[in-house]
């Protein structure tokens, strides 16, 4: 044994305390998307089929565009889903928060119709449409209805790497045929976004 084996057993150093075992991870409700959103609540989401997507059609999305649909949810859901109307969009969000999934991201929906943005045309081939329930000038958005988008946007950003200078309005893609949303829409949108990412 050498001088410093004997010094070591002779006085030993206190050790520091363990550290404490790690909580159990709590479990979200099943179907709950895994990133974070600006709320610890979680808003109920339905998943429908519209059957107004380009079948066969594969997009791979760099871009957002926002809408509001100037009808009710319900109404603008069923909408969507009759193929007479010829319109679709990704995601619609209720007043409340609720919303429906109607396609897909890589589902090319038909949200924009005629467009072009920086001198890229037909932004159904490259841009997932996300409509607000009502008309954004007249009733503002109520925070339930951005926290919800943020929810259900969140993944898709992260999986596509979309920044948030490509979320843009429809009135940005269409001007002078549509004005959709209202530039208050959008910013709140960018805003909430701002504080989670």
């Amino acid at each position: 044994m050498n001088f410093f084996d004997f010094l070591r057993r002779m006085f030993p150093m206190a050790q520091p305390p363990a550290a404490p075992a790690p909580e159990p991870a709590k479990s979200k409700p099943a179907g709950t998307p895994s990133s974070p959103t600006a709320s610890a609540k979680y808003y109920p989401q339905t998943n429908r089929k519209t059957p107004n997507v380009s079948a066969g059609r594969v997009i791979k999305p760099t871009h957002i565009v926002l809408h509001h649909t100037s009808g009710a949810y319900a109404g603008s859901v069923s909408w969507c889903m009759d193929p007479i109307s010829k319109v679709s969009y990704h995601c619609i969000v209720a007043r409340n928060g609720k919303r429906t999934v109607l396609a897909t991201p890589s589902q090319r929906t038909w949200h924009a119709g005629v467009s072009s943005w920086q001198g890229r045309k037909d932004a159904n081939t490259y841009s997932i449409g996300l409509a607000w329930e009502g008309d954004t000038y007249t009733t503002p958005l109520s925070e339930d209805a951005i926290l919800s988008a943020v929810e259900y946007l969140l993944p898709i950003l992260d999986e596509y790497h979309i920044p948030l200078s490509n979320i843009i309005r429809h009135a940005d893609i269409a001007p002078g045929r549509k004005d959709d949303c209202s530039p208050a829409a959008h910013a709140a949108l960018i805003a909430a976004l701002n504080r989670v990412l």
